[in-house]
C-alpha cells in the first residue's frame, strides 16, 4: 500500500479550508497525513487549526505569505522527507468527492512509471474549471477516461515522490501562476507519465469560473498578470535560451497580450500593461534555481 499525504496550501479563506479538511479526511481511501501550510492567514486561520485534535493533520504556519507555489514546494519537501510515496496536492478551495484519491490511487497502482494523476476540475455548477483544463497530449482519445497529459494543475494533482526525487520540487521563487504547468511538464519531460483520471472528481469553489484571460480577467486580478508575464518568461528562456528565437517569441507573446487589452477600457488596460511590463522587465533577471530533495 502507498504512503500517501496530503498537502493543502491556505491563506485567508478559513469557511473553504474547513470544507476542504473534512472533505480530504473523509476520502474512502487511506491518507497517511494530511499537511496544511497556512500562508500567514489573518482572518483566524491560525487559530482555527491549532486547535484542530486529528493526528493525521500536520500544521505548518509560515511567517509570511510565500504564495501558493512556496506553499506547495514547502509542503511537498516535508511530505517526501517524512516517507511519503505519493503527494495530493490542492488549495484550500478545492472540495473533493469521496473517492476522488482512490480513483487517483487505482491509476498509480497500475502504472509503473507514473510521474502524476490528475482530477478532472469542476466549478460549482458542474461545469470543468476553466482555469484548471490540462494539456492533453494528444485529442485522439476524448473519449477515454483515462488521458495522457503535458500539463496539468495542482488543484488535486498526486504526484510520485520518485517523480518528486528526480526532477526536485517546484520553484517556490514563481509565488503563484505557472508553477503547476511548469512543473508538471517538467516531470513529463522527465519520462514519466501524466495521466488525467475523468473518475476523480473535485470542486473548485472559486468565486468565478475563469481563467487567465487578460481580455476578461477582473482589473482587481492585475497584479497576477505580473507573475503570469514574469513566470511565462523565465520557462520560455528555459526552452528557447536567450537568443534571437527567444526574443522572437517574447514579442510575439507580448504582442498577443496586448492585442487581448484593446477590448477593455483605456484605464483598466493601463492598469493591466503596466504589471505585464513590470513582470517582463523581472522576468528578464529572474533566474531561479531547482531545489532538490536529498533522500537515503
Amino acid at each position: 500500500m502507498l504512503k500517501i499525504s496530503a498537502v493543502i496550501v491556505t491563506y485567508n479563506r478559513l469557511l473553504l479550508l474547513k470544507e476542504c479538511i473534512e472533505a480530504v479526511s473523509k476520502q474512502n481511501c487511506h491518507l497517511d497525513k494530511i499537511i496544511i501550510i497556512d500562508n500567514c492567514s489573518t482572518d483566524g486561520t491560525c487559530e482555527y487549526l491549532d486547535d484542530l485534535d486529528f493526528e493525521k493533520i500536520k500544521i505548518i504556519h509560515l511567517s509570511e505569505n510565500i504564495g501558493g507555489a512556496g506553499g506547495f514546494s514547502c509542503g511537498i519537501k516535508i511530505a517526501v522527507e517524512n516517507g511519503a510515496d505519493a503527494v495530493w496536492v490542492m488549495d484550500d478551495d478545492t472540495i473533493p468527492e469521496k473517492d476522488a484519491l482512490l480513483q487517483l490511487y487505482d491509476v498509480f497502482t497500475k502504472h509503473s512509471h507514473i510521474g502524476y494523476a490528475s482530477s478532472r476540475v469542476l466549478w460549482t455548477d458542474g461545469n470543468d474549471h476553466n482555469m484548471n483544463r490540462p494539456v492533453f497530449k494528444s485529442d485522439k482519445d476524448k473519449s477515454c477516461s483515462i488521458r495522457q497529459l503535458k500539463q496539468s494543475s495542482f488543484v488535486s494533482m498526486l504526484i510520485s515522490s520518485k517523480a518528486i526525487c528526480a526532477v526536485g520540487l517546484p520553484y517556490k521563487e514563481f509565488f503563484i501562476w505557472k508553477d503547476d504547468t511548469e512543473y508538471s511538464d517538467r516531470i513529463v519531460r522527465s519520462g514519466f507519465e501524466g495521466l488525467y483520471v475523468a473518475d476523480s472528481i473535485v470542486i473548485h469553489k472559486t468565486a468565478m469560473n475563469y481563467n487567465a484571460d487578460l481580455s476578461t480577467a477582473p482589473v482587481s486580478m492585475a497584479w497576477k498578470f505580473y507573475y503570469w508575464k514574469r513566470n511565462s518568461l523565465f520557462m520560455n528562456k528555459l526552452k528557447y535560451g536567450s537568443g534571437l528565437k527567444f526574443y522572437v517569441k517574447e514579442l510575439n507573446h507580448m504582442r498577443i497580450a496586448y492585442m487581448k487589452l484593446l477590448c477593455r477600457p483605456k484605464a483598466e488596460r493601463k492598469i493591466l500593461w503596466e504589471k505585464i511590463l513590470d513582470g517582463y522587465r523581472e522576468g528578464l533577471k529572474f533566474n531561479p534555481e531547482i531545489e532538490r530533495i536529498d533522500i537515503d
